[in-house]
């Protein structure tokens, strides 16, 4: 006999628990799997365009329903769902400081556990006493494809939660005429439906069948004018909980699809035109590429293999028994949504993210039936804790490798695009599609030109038009489109790209403004980038000591040096280099003469206060020959050429004592009009420049 909470033993109910305990705690570590990597595996196209909207919502502060994805040129809004699930990521990272990729992931990890209580009571639904959840629970929190998708940067499980708590709030609403349960239905379809639209319809399927079940046992079998109020009570409750959600999914679909019909790129992309795309042809349906597509995704990530077989064991062995229809339904609801969607859920893996709970139901489902045909608790157990101990090491083999793995995430050519570009500058980019990966790390606008249209002219003619007013900092052709010459002609004559490239990544070629070609190709040669290629220019090796670094150019690593001086400078140069280095156990400046870095004065600053330095490694236990003859410390008021010396001070710390350690110095500025500030680092009287180790301390205005 099936134990309930009353009567199934103390035993079973503290087995229950604590196993129910270890699946929850194995399901937060593995969620926590690589929770500092910048990368994001698990189709990485879809995820940084949804990073990409986050990231600019967050910069721009735009809240607006037609949010920016700027990946398809001006205007940059290329709306699909809609943004909730991008608004909190960013408003967690505003309130936490977190960043992006770890707001991301935890807002997908809350929506995950938060769809876990729903499914709690749709099975109470079911029959199901909470000792038999807990064994449903168990495969969920162990379902490879879960794990790894509740972790993403995508919409998926904020969808799912939405959509497990309208079914549950529908059912409960329509049975009980509950109010309250009516309320919920309607926020929760109205989330479903607007955060993404495909999940919601296939929760609707199974309120559908309930609907059509409480319409058959209130059907009519007697005369009156009362025999049809029970259906029309059924009737009038389910109206009540679907007709907002459906509402709000048609008005937004109306709405983005107005909106992506202004953008030249994303024209293609309404819902007309991805008919059947999204939903597929008949074709598709019986196309075997796809079903082995479908197999595959099924068999690795959400159900191994070997718990597929001893669940049809099972099955086979044990057929009696309570909820068949509850374990055929789950499967045939699996089933659909790949036979409604089947390329959508064929190329795009995390499309299952919806449905992965059902073969979760149906397999607890049949370790329960089991039990009807006597089979002692403790062996339920046992299967149960096989079966899950199964799926987490297929995670762990297949999906960990993945989550774990010390990467960037981004590329040399992201790397160098962001350093030598500035925020409100736009990449155009041919041969990537739309995928947002590169422009997302490289933290840029774009114009991504997708793959129909890299040689449609009058396309690329509009999108380039749109692009009127905008800087346009690099064009980056890729693999094929290296040799788009007529590409490279039209954005010459449009943004006055250079035609020769200014460094090279992998297959990519990046062009540059011919007026900042060279100044660009120095800036990314800074970057010692070791995939980048400079073929415009000087290599970093080769550059002459009077290369001036602009701060719009400054890599990560020059703004971690500079940073101890407290004082970002506007632009520098020097001789061997700056780095960050210590002295007497602090953190400091090492600027090796020659160095001269420039400093915009803050707006009624009239002193300037500096500490600097020699090292005791460029004077003590050393003889004149080989110590330090010295080094000259200059603040001055430059214009042009000339220069006014505002303070000078020459330490020779092997001849003098006093030179020894940090000194400081306040500085009386009174700059004339047109007169910048620069400090800089000289060699001693006689030009020798070994073990000229300066170091600059904080810079400070007042």
């Amino acid at each position: 006999m099936e134990p309930t909470f009353e009567n199934a033993s103390r035993r079973e109910r503290v087995a229950a628990l604590c196993l129910l305990g270890l699946f929850a705690a194995f399901a937060v570590w593995a969620l926590a799997t690589g929770w500092r990597s910048r990368a994001l595996m698990g189709n990485g196209f879809r995820q940084t365009q949804t990073a990409m909207t986050a990231l600019f919502v967050q910069r721009d502060a735009d809240f607006s329903l037609a949010y920016p994805t700027p990946v398809l040129g001006k205007p940059w809004s290329v709306p699909f769902e809609f943004p909730l699930y991008q608004w909190t990521v960013v408003a967690v990272s505003d309130t936490t400081g977190l960043s992006l990729f770890k707001s991301g992931r935890l807002v997908s990890m809350v929506c995950f556990g938060l769809s876990l209580p729903a499914l709690w009571l749709l099975l109470g639904r079911m029959g199901l006493p909470w000792v038999r959840r807990a064994m449903v629970l168990g495969l969920v929190l162990t379902c490879p494809l879960l794990l790894f998708y509740a972790r993403a940067f995508l919409i998926e499980t904020m969808a799912l939660m939405f959509a497990l708590w309208f079914l549950q709030a529908f059912v409960a609403a329509v049975e009980r005429r509950s109010v309250g349960w009516l309320v919920v239905a309607n926020f929760a379809g109205v989330g479903a439906g607007l955060v993404k639209v495909t999940t919601f319809m296939v929760y609707l399927v199974p309120a559908v069948l309930w609907g059509l079940w409480w319409l058959w046992r209130e059907r009519p079998t007697g005369a009156g004018p009362r025999r049809w109020a029970g259906v029309g009570r059924v009737c009038a409750w389910a109206a009540a909980a679907v007709t907002l959600p459906l509402a709000a999914s048609y008005w937004w679909v109306a709405y983005t699809d107005r909106l992506r019909a202004l953008n030249p790129g994303s024209r293609g992309l309404v819902s007309s035109a991805l008919y059947s795309y999204n939903f597929g042809t008949w074709a598709d349906r019986l196309n075997p590429k796809i079903w082995g597509a479908h197999l595959r995704i099924v068999t690795d990530e959400v159900v191994a293999t070997p718990v597929l077989l001893v669940l049809a064991l099972l099955l086979v062995l044990f057929p009696r028994g309570r909820y068949l229809y509850w374990v055929l339904g789950c499967a045939a609801l699996f089933v659909l949504a790949p036979v409604v969607f089947p390329v959508l859920y064929a190329w795009h893996e995390y499309y299952f993210t919806a449905v992965a709970v059902l073969p979760m139901i149906a397999g607890g489902l049949i370790i329960a039936r089991a039990g009807d045909n006597g089979i002692p608790a403790w062996r339920l157990w046992a299967v149960l804790v096989a079966c899950c101990a199964l799926q987490a090491g297929r995670w762990a083999t297949f999906h960990r490798p993945l989550q774990s793995e010390d990467i960037p995430g981004s590329s040399d050519l992201a790397e160098a695009l962001r350093w030598s570009t500035d925020p409100d500058e736009v990449l155009i980019i041919a041969g990537e599609d739309w995928s947002a990966v590169t422009p997302f790390y490289a933290q840029r606008r774009a114009l991504m030109l997708r793959r129909d249209m890299e040689s449609d002219w009058p396309h690329v003619r509009e999108t380039f038009e749109n692009l009127a007013g905008e800087r346009v900092a690099a064009l980056v052709l890729r693999g094929a489109q290296r040799e788009n010459r007529v590409l490279l002609e039209m954005a010459a004559a449009q943004f006055g790209i250079a035609p020769q490239p200014a460094y090279r990544w992998a297959d990519a070629l990046v062009f540059v403004p011919e007026a900042r070609a060279t100044q660009v190709a120095a800036a990314v040669a800074q970057l010692q980038l070791e995939g980048i290629e400079v073929l415009r220019g000087q290599t970093l090796a080769d550059t002459p000591s009077e290369t001036v670094w602009e701060q719009r150019y400054f890599s990560g690593k020059q703004r971690y040096a500079l940073a101890n001086l407290g004082v970002l400078p506007s632009r520098y140069t020097s001789e061997f280099g700056v780095g960050p280095v210590k002295m007497d156990g602090r953190d400091c400046l090492g600027a090796h003469p020659t160095t001269r870095l420039w400093f915009a004065v803050p707006t009624g600053a009239r002193v300037l206060r500096i500490e600097f330095g020699l090292p005791k490694e460029t004077y003590e236990a050393l003889d004149r020959r080989t110590a330090s003859d010295g080094v000259e410390f200059v603040v001055a008021a430059a214009r042009g050429d000339s220069r006014r010396v505002l303070f000078s001070r020459l330490l020779d710390p092997f001849a003098a004592v006093d030179d020894r350690g940090w000194q400081t110095a306040e500085v009386r500025l009174g700059l004339q009009p047109g007169e910048e500030l620069v400090l800089e680092t000289l060699p001693g009287p006689d030009g020798n420049l070994n073990r000229d180790w300066a170091v600059l301390g904080p810079v400070q205005f007042e």
